[in-house]
């Protein structure tokens, strides 16, 4: 779990840091697949996936969101948990595919609508804390 968290943690860094880095438009042939994956905790894994070598292929990450995951969810300002399956979607698991296929990227969807059958809003205490709580897990 610790690495996952880190995972978020440079995925926020990035965001905030190198926001257009490596933002660039497709060009209107693209040849470009991209897929939320794991949302459904149903045991998919990277490999059961039929990626075409010559199709870039974006694997979403959803979703890790900044509340508690307890049966009564409320926000935590910052301090994301994961909603996916990470014992099939771990930082090990992506950096293999990403290894194994070029062709492949993998983002990490931040937020979602619903926590535990609830509405779930972006609702920090502050830019400056929330941006802070990135750096304290």
């Amino acid at each position: 779990m610790e690495s996952s968290k880190l995972l978020i943690a440079l995925f926020i860094f990035q965001a905030f840091f190198f926001p257009f880095s490596s933002i660039h438009a497709a060009p209107a042939s693209s040849k470009l697949f991209r897929e939320y994956i794991g949302a459904e905790f149903n045991n998919v894994k990277f490999s059961e996936v039929p990626i075409n070598p010559n199709v870039d292929f974006h694997f979403i990450l959803s979703f890790a969101i900044d509340y508690t995951t307890s049966s009564s969810p409320s926000p935590t300002n910052g301090k994301f948990n994961i909603f996916w399956d990470s014992d099939n979607l771990s930082p090990s698991q992506v950096s293999s595919i990403k290894s194994e296929r070029p062709n492949v990227k993998v983002a990490l969807s931040l937020g979602g609508d619903s926590v535990g059958g609830g509405s779930a809003y972006f609702q920090p205490s502050s830019v400056n804390s929330w941006v802070q709580m990135q750096f304290l897990h």
